[in-house]
């Protein structure tokens, strides 16, 4: 229920307005009395004050377009150090964006070009009328011509050319090549165009062995200037001037003293007007130090003039001018100086009775406001309270009123904004934000299970978002009733949801817990995971990684950080599985951190290098014709780190890519060198090659262009590979094979057996080698089990027709046993340790191995 105030008879508006009205009246009267007694000094003073102003604003605005020009050369400068090269087309294209883009404005610079030290020009300028850009350049086909295109488009019509035009002896050109620094030159018309006079200024260009490259060059319209000048002056009678260091008038706000529109031979220098030739403009400027800034009073032909001066110079101060503004002295203003004690004792005494009704009134209205300020602070947090006081202003009252009645629907607003942030709207379980702020999560917990539901994707991308969101809230259901009553529930991503247990836990409890949530994960539809509403089975698949540590509000965080390192822990494609978090996991990620920066770096410092291990025929074992290409890595920071530690580090972060786009180069480049110095002409090496670089769209075309470059044949190349790039794309994958193979290149299947259903994908991948993992080669002599495999191999292999290599030969006795099983192929260290190709001596296509 509202509560009336009474109000008063006017509005506080009403009230303000008619006070402030009677105050201006007084204070208008009293000026007009004041200013019937100053003197004439008080307008001069105010004037000269003014103009001065004036002047400083508008030689600022001068400065600033003058240091266009140097702007746009000193960026096309940086460009052309980026790209590397001046000849560069994304040089020409970056003239073109910087001129329409960086200084589109009609009043920017009108011209940006580059000449080289070859003699080749190039420009874009900026149509006057139009202002659209059109190009000129050097003619591809007649010397000494310059074309200017009808757009900015080399391949649009040449509407005009000038001809005879030597770049070298052009007087600016000559000046880049002998001078390092930029300069300006003086005005001239434009040899090109008819587009009226130009200032230009240039910027030479020197490598770092301070070899001319040529000059980039950036031009400004003095017009420009001038119609800047007439618009910022104080009025029609007053004259805007820029002269140079030589009192030559560059522009001027009124038309007598800017430079006539005659016929000039193109190219031409323009004869500026000097000030002397001006009689009024001699005699005012006399006397005056054009080079600071100064303001007098000249009387001329009976008038007062007052002339300000301002030196102008541009951001590299290589332009030195002045800036001359003269104006009639006939601007009424002034600085109150009060002569009279009257005024003195009534104008402080009105401003002290206009202040205290100002306090008083301000008082009667901010008062209660203030209240008002204050209960708005806690709108949905209580009820709304009226304010102490019966008699209000118009606009407190209704302003009152309405924040009453908004009070009750901000706190419904409010309580449903919280629901939407702290719940999910699909599960039903806390949002993440809601999860940090759920109190029972403070009470005596320390068991914390996150849970990846790993096919949440696959279901979204087949069936549909629809159909995910019931897959995901049948799953948040189920999850709740298996976990004890208590538990804390979060949905804190897509497919991960989180699980707080109540009460003090140990290992123990949490294999109880998770025998029960593990239930949900089955590979095949199970009786309690049917969907009633949905008729039909639901079958989920995943891990969690789980956190036994007491939870407070300062390490809720570090918790759920936690379990999210348990979770990497699991491996990729696992399911009904969890891992405990232990300490040692986060000084892991932090050494996996350490060496992804440290590999990131000697990517480019060189920190690689490659070895060889010969691949010998058991038939003739001293000698061998293939071998594989392996990598190491010496870090400065890290020591020797192994393959099978920074190999799984590159693939997880990425950075497997530009490794291996690396190996495929430093490869092919160590082949070549290798033959050269006297190895087999079809020497074939081994590469490893991981499934993400297969499914890369260049990959082919770089592995392609690599062997060209360096004079090998398509044959001297063998790609290992394994069963895991059959995951992810593996119709691509397999056309990618294909295609190479047809070229002539050689694929292997590396580890064979070691991976997932290795005969269930063996039919599809193409290949040319097989090569058993060394697990099964190290049991040959003393394991039967593991030479029944091998024995397998070998059939299998003979059957396809391929060669069979085995890994991990450590001694003559496991060679002659896989000789003698009928293994065509064997490497390692019983033969040769991994060496660099420099160590190898190949002598006629001849290479001798190492053996112990």
């Amino acid at each position: 229920m509202f509560r009336e105030f009474k109000q008063h008879p006017i509005s506080f508006a009403k009230t303000l307005i008619s006070l402030l009205l009677v105050c201006t009246i007084v204070m208008i009267a009293l000026f007009f009395f004041l200013q019937r007694q100053e003197t004439s000094g008080w307008y001069t003073e105010m004037t000269e004050k003014t103009l001065c102003e004036r002047s400083q604003y508008i030689t600022h605005r001068i400065e600033m377009y003058l240091d266009k020009p140097r702007q746009a050369g000193m960026l096309m400068a940086d460009l052309v150090k980026a790209y590397g090269d001046i000849h560069s087309p994304d040089v020409e294209t970056q003239l073109k964006e910087v001129l329409s883009n960086d200084f589109s404005h009609p009043d920017s610079i009108s011209r940006l070009g580059l000449a080289t030290a070859e003699g080749k020009y190039v420009a874009f300028e900026r149509d006057n009328r139009s202002g659209n850009l059109f190009l000129i350049k050097t003619s591809p086909t007649v010397n000494d011509q310059l074309n200017i295109y009808r757009t900015a488009s080399e391949h649009s019509e040449v509407v005009n050319h000038v001809a005879n035009y030597n770049i070298f002896s052009r007087g600016w050109f000559i000046q880049a090549m002998t001078k390092d620094t930029p300069f300006w030159t003086r005005n001239y018309y434009h040899m090109s165009t008819n587009q009226g006079q130009v200032m230009s200024w240039r910027l030479p260009l020197y490598d770092n062995s301070r070899r001319f490259l040529g000059v980039i060059f950036s031009d400004i319209n003095p017009a420009v200037m001038s119609q800047l000048l007439a618009t910022f002056a104080p009025n029609k009678d007053s004259t805007l001037l820029l002269i140079d260091s030589g009192r030559n008038i560059i522009a001027s706000s009124r038309p007598e003293y800017q430079v006539p529109a005659t016929d000039v031979h193109q190219g031409q220098y323009v004869s500026l007007p000097n000030i002397d030739t001006f009689p009024a403009l001699k005699t005012m400027l006399q006397g005056m130090n054009e080079q600071s800034r100064s303001t007098q009073l000249v009387t001329y032909h009976d008038e007062d003039y007052f002339v300000t001066v301002h030196p102008v110079r541009d951001g590299a101060g290589l332009f030195n001018g002045t800036m001359v503004m003269i104006a009639p002295n006939v601007h009424p203003f002034s600085l109150f100086k009060t002569r009279h004690s009257l005024a003195l004792i009534l104008m402080p005494a009105l401003a002290l009775l206009f202040m205290l009704l100002m306090i008083m009134l301000v008082r009667q209205f901010f008062h209660p406001l203030h209240q008002l300020v204050q209960k708005t602070q806690l709108l949905g947090k209580q009820s709304w309270k009226p304010v102490e006081k019966d008699t209000l202003f118009t606009e407190i009252a209704v302003l009152e009123k309405e924040l009453s009645s908004a009070s009750g629907l901000i706190t419904v607003m409010l309580n449903e904004q919280k629901q939407r942030i702290e719940k999910d709207k699909d599960t039903g379980l806390l949002t993440r934000e809601g999860f940090l702020h759920e109190p029972m999560l403070l009470d005596d917990r320390n068991l914390l299970l996150m849970i990846h539901v790993t096919n949440f994707h696959d279901m979204r991308s087949t069936l549909g978002q629809r159909y995910a969101t019931k897959f995901i809230r049948f799953f948040a259901e189920s999850l709740v009733q298996l976990a004890p009553t208590g538990s804390v529930f979060c949905r804190y991503s897509e497919d991960f949801v989180i699980v707080v247990f109540p009460g003090h836990n140990e290992q123990k409890d949490l294999d109880t817990y998770w025998g029960l949530v593990s239930s949900l994960f089955q590979d095949t539809p199970a009786r309690h995971l049917y969907d009633e509403q949905q008729e039909t089975f639901h079958v989920f698949t995943g891990y969690a990684g789980a956190v036994l540590e007491t939870i407070t509000a300062e390490n809720l965080l570090e918790c759920m950080m936690n379990a999210g390192l348990a979770l990497q822990q699991i491996r990729t494609g696992s399911n009904r599985e969890y891992v405990l978090f232990q300490p040692e996991m986060r000084e892991n990620e932090l050494n996996n951190i350490r060496m992804f920066q440290a590999l990131r770096e000697d990517l480019v410092n060189d920190g690689f290098h490659l070895v060889l291990q010969p691949i010998v025929d058991l038939d003739y074992a001293q000698t061998f014709t293939e071998g594989e290409c392996l990598i190491r890595w010496q870090s400065a920071e890290l020591g020797f780190v192994p393959p099978d530690v920074f190999i799984g580090l590159a693939e997880r972060t990425g950075t497997i890519i530009k490794l291996g786009r690396w190996i495929i180069e430093e490869a092919c480049r160590e082949l070549a060198a290798f033959i050269a110095r006297g190895a087999p002409d079809n020497f074939k090496l081994h590469i490893n090659i991981s499934a993400v670089q297969l499914q890369q769209p260049d990959f082919s075309e770089h592995l392609l262009a690599s062997i060209q470059r360096n004079e090998l044949i398509n044959s001297n190349i063998c790609l290992e590979i394994t069963e895991s790039v059959l995951l992810q794309n593996s119709h691509e994958v397999i056309d990618t094979l294909n295609y190479l193979r047809r070229l002539g290149l050689s694929v292997a299947i590396d580890d064979f057996g070691s991976g997932y259903s290795s005969l269930s994908y063996l039919h599809l991948l193409p290949f040319d080698c097989l090569k058993i993992d060394r697990d099964f080669v190290s049991g040959i002599i003393d394991d039967q089990k593991s030479e029944a495999i091998i024995a397998s191999v070998i059939m299998l292999s003979q059957s396809f027709g391929v060669p069979l290599v085995a890994e991990g030969v450590e001694s003559a006795e496991m060679g002659e046993k896989l000789q003698g099983m009928g293994c065509e192929k064997a490497q390692g260290y019983h033969y040769s340790r991994p060496q660099p190709f420099t160590a190898w001596e190949p002598n006629d296509g001849t290479i001798t191995v190492n053996a112990k």
